[in-house]
């Protein structure tokens, strides 16, 4: 059986590099909880006219997991407030997270155009606008009308994920990139139409030796082939998204716009699991001549997530409104998960002792058992690599400089997100590191550099990687056309991943 590490270097064509330093002598162990999962799950309350609660306390909720009471360890009323502005990172600094402390930070929400799997839809009579087009649009007039402080993204799903605009709350700078951002063509009925014109012209001229019902049969193969194709890069793409939030802390809103809505329970998983809220918005909206909706569908992604719906309405761009504003006022609560068989679906139910009060969240999570070797996660790892968009599970901050063809990379470790466990008074455990330069056209440069980084960290060492993160220092060699560094720091039994971009135009000479 192969090892994680010779995984890494026969799929990524790595250097091997040594292992981590021994860390220096340290004082008593601490105590920390390291075996048991901290489940954390985000509660909406309302009332009975449908507005937020939000003086709820600890002692008025009680959460269940599989019908059992348990302790709330972790309470935090979420309320989103303006932030102010973060001091300008030093030149040279990166870092793959995109927000501050959750005490202290605005809401987060992500607009989702699907440009992949959606069809098109009746236009605007207004506009004239259909498709991702009426979304664009939708979404350009909701930017004009939203809160100060809230902090929006904007991506468009298609062959490649596309990231329009990253969050920001600077709305002219949102309005702008998404004034510049054009849907692509190519959707489900680019296939689908030309098949339906081709059936009905042989219909009617009657062809002779055409076989309607066969040429039929072919063609509707050719749709469905299509849409095939198209399913598989939509689920990675919504995986990379979940991923690159996974780092935010706190609730996070996604708001969905399509006509149709196709996601894998992985996805589902890595949402709820990095508190996304999915709201599934459909663009088709009140529409007589239309299929059957997809409202079950879209009712339980959103359940899943502790989301909501939205059908059955025109005015998208309130819809919109308010899902970012649903999520505004919310409770995090956490408890550690019963030791019990660890890949067991645990549903979950919360009660509030205030009457008049109705709570939405999510219903279930799934843990999955710690392995040895993770394959799944050796392919995430990879898949990782090529995202457009950082994954933030595992935080990594790090300075750079070059000297000529030569980078001093300075990064430092988030060791929280990487489970290290205690044992025999040393806490333990493995990750790896990968880097890889890439150049303008997007393929490779030069040859991948991995490591096993080794951990055994005394107990006061481990206390002060918490507070500081645990410092990593390389120099590498720059590979002639490359204009960008990708880091990648992943735990393979926990299949927690961050990856950091390095724009190396961005990185400043050695004086």
């Amino acid at each position: 059986m192969r090892t994680p590490s010779l995984l890494l270097c026969l799929v990524f064509s790595a250097l091997r590099q040594g292992e981590a330093q021994p860390p220096p002598e340290g004082a008593p162990d601490a105590v920390f909880r390291a075996t048991t999962k901290l489940v954390q799950v985000s509660v909406i309350a309302r009332d009975q006219s449908g507005k937020p609660v939000a003086d709820l306390r600890r002692e008025e909720f009680q959460i269940f997991d599989n019908g059992s009471p348990q302790e709330i360890r972790v309470f935090v009323a979420e309320k989103n407030t303006p932030e102010t502005a973060p001091a300008a990172p030093p030149k040279g600094t990166f870092s793959n997270q995109v927000a501050g402390p959750a005490a202290t930070r605005s809401g987060y929400s992500v607009i989702l155009i699907d440009n992949l799997l959606a069809t098109s839809l009746d236009p605007d009579p207004n506009t004239d606008e259909e498709g991702a087009g009426l979304a664009r649009l939708k979404t350009l007039k909701l930017l004009r009308s939203l809160p100060l402080g809230e902090k929006i993204a904007i991506y468009a799903t298609g062959r490649a994920l596309k990231v329009i605009c990253e969050f920001t709350s600077d709305r002219d700078l949102l309005e702008q990139e998404l004034g510049k951002w054009k849907p692509s063509v190519d959707n489900p009925d680019t296939v689908a139409q030309p098949i339906k014109e081709t059936i009905e012209v042989v219909r009617r001229a009657l062809l002779p030796g055409m076989n309607l019902e066969s040429l039929q049969r072919q063609l509707e193969e050719s749709s469905r082939i299509d849409m095939a194709e198209r399913m598989d890069p939509s689920d990675s793409e919504m995986e990379a998204v979940a991923d690159h939030l996974a780092g935010i802390p706190g609730r996070k809103n996604l708001l969905w716009l399509s006509n149709r809505f196709a996601i894998g329970r992985r996805a589902i998983q890595k949402f709820s699991r990095a508190s996304v809220s999915l709201y599934p918005m459909d663009m088709d909206g009140v529409c007589p001549k239309c299929s059957p909706r997809p409202i079950a569908a879209m009712n339980a992604i959103a359940a899943a997530t502790g989301g909501l719906a939205f059908y059955q309405r025109n005015d998208i761009d309130v819809a919109m409104r308010e899902a970012i504003e649903d999520g505004m006022a919310s409770y995090l609560l956490g408890f550690y998960q019963p030791k019990e068989e660890q890949t067991a679906v645990h549903q979950l139910s919360i009660r509030v002792s205030r009457a008049g009060v109705t709570l939405r969240y999510r219903g279930s999570y799934q843990s999955e058992p710690r392995t040895a070797v993770a394959a799944d996660t050796v392919a995430e790892m990879i898949e990782a690599m090529n995202r457009p968009v950082d994954a933030t599970a595992i935080a990594i901050t790090a300075s750079a400089t070059r000297k000529q063809d030569h980078l001093d990379l300075s990064a430092t470790l988030d060791v929280s997100s990487l489970d290290l466990q205690l044992e025999q008074g040393l806490w333990k455990g493995q990750a790896e590191l990968v880097a890889r330069f890439m150049t303008a056209e997007g393929t490779q440069a030069g040859g991948v550099v991995s490591q096993t980084i080794t951990f055994n960290l005394l107990p006061k060492t481990y206390a002060s990687a918490l507070e500081a993160g645990l410092p990593y220092r390389k120099e590498l060699t720059i590979p002639p056309k490359a204009v960008e560094l990708k880091l990648l720091l992943g735990s393979l039994p926990t299949g927690k991943i961050g990856t950091l971009t390095i724009p190396l135009s961005k990185v400043e000479p050695t004086k």
